[in-house]
């Protein structure tokens, strides 16, 4: 199998960082886990070519361009670390120090009056815990871990003498320093199992469009027993069909007829918490904005709330019956003998 099948197994660009493929990697073996698909052999089949083409990746990946970060910096502290520098005489190195786990993202889709008004949500996301049968080590009943024979325990591949010995990660036990003897048969060794658990959240009023919720150590699970890392929610607000927002003002259009406009009277405008009376004034034009003040969203805990901004739009009567034809030609005619002709004619 060549390196571009790997990358179409996972539906990534050759181009992509070691740390999208992993994180495509992990939506893909949580997807069509065994466990997930137990009487799906397509499924399993897809797995194992999902597993092996991230390992195959990230195997490239780590030893054509190994990141700065992977290598160790000099200390000389001592004499003996001087020596274990520049000549690598030094007993083993120890394999990497616990880290953080990577953050999880949601991203989720809200309604527009939601957003405004504020409301409770509940999601439902899929996220890798230990396995309960293996207790996250991976292992089979029974068995151990053994030193991985790549780097021989010392979780980097070294390469060289002195400096030059200090290689990048070893892709085969990533950077631990041992290996599973024998695998565990419910997570496949990979020590956690995909989870599915639902959150319930309050949505603040006033949210906009891309604004991030977090829900502290609901991530992956660190590395080493580092603790976990947190699940980022992204929101997304849905377009509305009559209201815009404009910083903390909501704007929509009022359409109103040429009579109403022209005569004035009490019309029903629409807002969020329902309709609205408005005394619209006689002889109304297209393009005069009224405000409800506070109606709009709520803003910085120092600022009121915004305004609902309503701009008129006069409609010009379409397929007039004879009856309204009638009308319109007598109040034109009143018009011309009021005011006379025109002053191009």
């Amino acid at each position: 199998m060549s390196a571009l099948d790997h990358y179409r197994i996972l539906g990534v660009s050759p181009r992509s960082s070691l740390e999208e493929v992993r994180r495509r990697y992990r939506v893909l073996a949580m997807q069509y886990h065994p466990d997930r698909n137990p009487d799906d052999p397509e499924a399993a089949a897809y797995f194992r070519q999902v597993v092996e083409a991230f390992e195959a990746i990230q195997s490239a990946k780590t030893r054509k361009r190994p990141a700065p970060q992977n290598y160790r910096r000099p200390r000389f502290t001592d004499r003996e670390g001087l020596f274990e520098e520049f000549f690598g005489i030094s007993r083993a190195s120890s394999p990497l120090q616990r880290s953080v786990g990577a953050n999880f993202r949601y991203d989720l889709e809200i309604p527009f009056a939601g957003a405004i008004r504020g409301m409770v949500a509940e999601i439902r996301v899929d996220r890798p815990l230990d396995c309960q049968h293996c207790r996250g080590t991976g292992l089979a009943a029974g068995s151990g871990y053994q030193p991985c024979p790549d780097c021989q325990g010392r979780g980097r591949r070294f390469g060289g003498p002195g400096l030059l010995r200090y290689g990048p990660l070893c892709s085969r036990c990533g950077g631990r320093g041992k290996i599973v003897s024998r695998a565990c048969q419910h997570c496949c060794g990979a020590g956690c199992q995909p989870v599915t658990r639902e959150y319930r959240f309050r949505i603040p009023p006033g949210t906009e469009d891309g604004a991030r919720l977090r829900i502290n150590g609901e991530g992956g699970e660190g590395f080493q027993n580092g603790p976990p890392g947190n699940l980022e929610i992204v929101i997304h607000v849905a377009p509305h069909d009559f209201f815009t927002r404009v910083g903390n003002d909501i704007h929509c259009r009022i359409p109103v007829s040429f009579a109403e406009a022209a005569l004035g009277g009490t019309i029903r405008i629409p807002t969020l918490e329902g309709y609205q009376t408005f005394h619209l004034p006689q002889g109304t034009q297209t393009g005069w904005v009224f405000r409800f003040p506070g109606v709009g969203a709520n803003g910085d805990p120092h600022q009121p709330p915004g305004d609902q901004v309503n701009e008129v739009v006069v409609t010009t009567p379409q397929n007039l019956s004879p009856e309204q034809r009638a009308l319109l030609e007598e109040l034109a005619r009143l018009e011309r003998d009021q005011f006379g002709e025109a002053g191009y004619e």
